[in-house]
């Protein structure tokens, strides 16, 4: 997912939007279904590798594709969007209870490679259920490449060929010209402008470039214009932003992948404590559901609060605090029900801030780099969740409490930094 993230987001913005939309929805499908298939360890990790690299690219592509065709006013509904993150988790947990727990057995008890196949059932299934989504993709709309990306990559007239062609199905017939638009270095007022004037190529050099017969010329091309795209990150008014969104993007993952991989061996372990260890799995599949479910109101939470007088940076820095408090409660609450509790509250403010970060992120970059910034704050949120799984069980074997103070602490300093964001994007067009 890593790899995935940094590929499709600096695709996007040097080969457009509506390719990388596509292909990381086909990769994922095509992978996630054959990897069901796998006749060994080795094979299974290789197949899970290629569906992780097009999931890695679902984020920074879609939300940033997303935005780039809605008005500034209905920007909120990228927030709205993470919703069906939620619903995918609680998808994903209804099925792994009613599939897994039937189909699946221990080597002790059974021939593994032959009757423990519960999860080959839910990747099947889920890569089924990912197919559909592609055909419906595909057939039922007809998705243009984003104007504002072929304006910021100056191709006036093939921005024009796509907004004649939206508004031809919407039933209008307004005539619009390339004069029509300003210049990519002029489309934002300096005032609001995201970052310094930044030399990129032009579409023309760029065609030169492409239809040349020298082939490590236009590598070498490619190569110099992905390089402009990322250091134009750093330069003077853009540095503190692009930092502090990595860094919470790389915090927030790294908190709450931190919980995620405690808190179903921690429920695992209060089964075996009071004897329930015949149904264990059902019981922590239960659990899993009911954390799941929570998290669908902090979706439509977040898409509400973030229009208030919080805006993005005010909803998602009480948000995460209050997801450090949640944390820390459910590491010093005893019983059942208050663990359940206090994992709930988790699950519904982790998403709800999760939601914010998610439309955030792409609102406040500017279209030229919007696919490459968010791409690399993706990647850096895999990177972290690929470290916490690994330096949560060093913290486990000194206390079984030790991740989750360090949880609730890395959640509070994520939460600083979003106090720190320069740039508030509530009502600006992104």
């Amino acid at each position: 997912m890593m790899f995935g993230a940094l590929f499709w987001g600096v695709l996007s913005d040097t080969h457009g939007r509506k390719q990388a939309f596509n292909w990381t929805l086909a990769v994922t499908t095509f992978f996630g279904i054959i990897a069901s298939f796998a006749q060994s360890f080795f094979q299974l990790c290789f197949m899970l590798f290629l569906l992780g690299f097009g999931v890695g690219g679902n984020m920074p592509v879609d939300g940033a594709l997303f935005l780039e065709f809605i008005p500034k006013e209905h920007q909120y509904l990228l927030t709205f969007m993470s919703v069906f993150f939620s619903f995918g988790a609680v998808l994903s947990s209804v099925l792994a209870y009613f599939i897994l727990p039937p189909n699946s057995c221990t080597e002790d008890d059974c021939n593994v490679f032959e009757e423990n196949n519960g999860w080959r059932y839910m990747l099947a299934i889920l890569g089924s259920l990912t197919f559909l989504m592609l055909m419906c993709r595909i057939f039922f709309f007809q998705l243009q490449e984003s104007p504002k990306y072929l304006i910021s990559r100056n191709r006036k007239h093939d921005a024009v060929l796509v907004l004649r062609k939206i508004a031809k199905i919407n039933g209008n017939n307004m005539q619009i010209q390339a004069s029509d638009f300003q210049t990519p270095a002029n489309t934002t007022n300096p005032r609001n402008r995201s970052f310094s004037s930044f030399p990129f190529p032009n579409e023309t050099q760029h065609a030169k470039v492409e239809f040349t017969s020298d082939p490590i010329s236009y590598i070498k091309y490619k190569t110099s214009s992905n390089i402009e795209v990322v250091m134009s990150l750093f330069t003077r008014k853009w540095f503190m932003t692009t930092i502090l969104v990595w860094c919470i993007w790389t915090l927030v993952s790294f908190a709450y992948t931190m919980f995620n991989v405690f808190l179903p061996k921690y429920l695992e372990s209060l089964g075996l404590d009071n004897g329930e260890s015949d149904s264990l799995m059902q019981d922590v599949l239960k659990d899993y559901v009911v954390y799941s479910l929570c998290g669908v109101p902090g979706s439509l939470a977040a898409a509400w609060l973030i229009e208030t007088v919080l805006g993005r940076i005010g909803t998602m820095s009480i948000a995460t605090f209050g997801t450090a408090l949640s944390v820390f409660l459910f590491s010093v609450v005893k019983s059942h029900s208050s663990e359940i509790i206090s994992s709930a509250m988790v699950s519904f403010l982790a998403t709800l801030n999760y939601a914010v970060i998610y439309g955030y992120t792409p609102e406040v970059f500017e279209s030229k780099v919007r696919g490459t910034a968010c791409g690399i704050a993706s990647a850096f949120g895999r990177v972290a969740g690929i470290i916490a799984p690994m330096v949560t069980g060093l913290l486990l074997s000194i206390s079984v409490s030790v991740p989750l103070y360090v949880s609730a602490l890395l959640f509070t300093i994520s939460g600083v930094c979003m106090v720190l964001l320069p740039i508030e994007t509530k009502g600006r067009q992104a």
